[in-house]
């Protein structure tokens, strides 16, 4: 076992026993199931990722996501039952670092925990800044800034820019652009990595002024710059 500390947040008794016997062999579990007990075990623990489950009595999981975020970037896991893309969108908005659909898998429950984990101690890159357009992008303070307004984003929409970015005649695969942002293979992961594009291109393209300028889908292929 490591010292990583893994806190579940799930008010329902099999599903957190579940977590917790898949993940209590590899890492330290805290578990909460509420709300207001998530939040004080989220400051007396100092946890390394959280599973988070939305619909939890006193509490809501998106106002314990909203108030986590005022002071911290753990990554946040998201259990849901929601399938409508757009209060995805918002969660993901609000700071959630990757989602999970009820009922989900425990193969892909590891390996997103992993991935949350592994890109967590990543150092920051120190490479020099990108420019495309009115895009300017700086990988050593994590921000980017279009017609000289800053575009806060998320990891992994940041690292999705980025990399079409770094390679601005390259159309990415679908596949491709998952695996290499997420560092895990592409299974049965099309809606996040849809919601994360989709997201991305609304918010660049506001700033740019013009829609679709800069980040387009080609059909049947993949994602590119224009």
């Amino acid at each position: 076992m490591t010292n990583t500390k893994i806190l579940i947040v799930e008010d329902h008794r099999d599903v957190r026993d579940l977590l917790r016997d898949v993940l209590a062999n590899d890492y330290q579990v805290v578990e909460a199931v509420d709300g207001v007990s998530a939040l004080a075990k989220f400051n007396t623990e100092a946890p390394d990722l959280i599973i988070l489950d939305l619909m939890l009595p006193q509490v809501t999981g998106e106002s314990v996501l909203k108030t986590i975020r005022k002071t911290s970037a753990v990554p946040v896991l998201v259990l849901t039952a929601i399938q409508d893309k757009q209060k995805v969108v918002a969660l993901l908005e609000e700071g959630a670092n990757d989602y999970l659909t009820k009922p989900f898998d425990i193969d892909e429950l590891l390996a997103r925990v992993q991935v949350q984990l592994r890109q967590r101690t990543k150092p920051l890159n120190e490479q020099n800044k990108l420019t495309y357009g009115a895009i300017v992008l700086n990988p050593s303070d994590h921000q980017v800034v279009i017609n000289g307004q800053k575009l806060p984003l998320p990891k992994k929409e940041f690292a999705i820019l980025q990399l079409l970015l770094a390679h601005p005649k390259q159309v990415f695969t679908k596949e491709n652009l998952y695996e290499t942002v997420w560092g895990e293979p592409y299974l049965n992961a099309e809606n996040t990595l849809n919601v994360h594009i989709s997201n991305l291109r609304n918010k660049v393209n506001d700033l740019a002024g013009t829609p679709n300028k800069y980040i387009i889908s080609i059909w049947g292929i993949g994602v590119r710059l224009v």
